[in-house]
């Protein structure tokens, strides 16, 4: 995937939180916000290997791996790198920050509506923060 189509799927991230965060009511938000936080956290770690010329031709990175542990996704995402893993600044700062995006995912897109809007807030503050260390990195 080319860089435009990663900042083209990373607007449409950044426009359904802004619209989230601006509504009466983010909890209508719970499905779609956690589907585009996770479509989002997968892109923009990509766009990073990307923009770090570390990832191979073609290569993706899939939403799901940051649901396991954190040595289970360092073994995934060394199968598309170029480079040694250990190598990339604050890997495993970005990976524990993905992988409290995913962790409920399933239960938030599929199940109950939340009471809260607290772990909606939350999902959103890590993206964010993954965000903010990506492009410190890449300036």
């Amino acid at each position: 995937m080319n860089l435009e189509k990663h900042e083209e799927t990373l607007k449409e991230v950044t426009a359904t939180i802004e619209e989230a965060l601006n509504s009466k009511d983010i909890k209508l938000y719970q499905r779609r916000i956690t589907a585009m936080i996770s479509l989002g956290v997968s892109q923009i770690i990509e766009y990073y290997f990307h923009k770090l010329n570390v990832i191979k031709p073609g290569a993706q990175i899939k939403h799901n791996w940051f649901a396991s542990s954190i040595d289970k996704i360092k073994i995934k995402l060394e199968s598309v790198l170029t480079m040694n893993i250990s190598k990339i600044n604050n890997l495993d700062e970005l990976l524990v920050l993905a992988k409290k995006i995913e962790e409920d995912r399933n239960d938030l897109i599929y199940g109950s509506p939340i009471k809260s809007e607290k772990i909606l807030m939350e999902k959103i503050n890590f993206y964010l923060e993954i965000k903010r260390i990506i492009e410190d990195e890449i300036q």
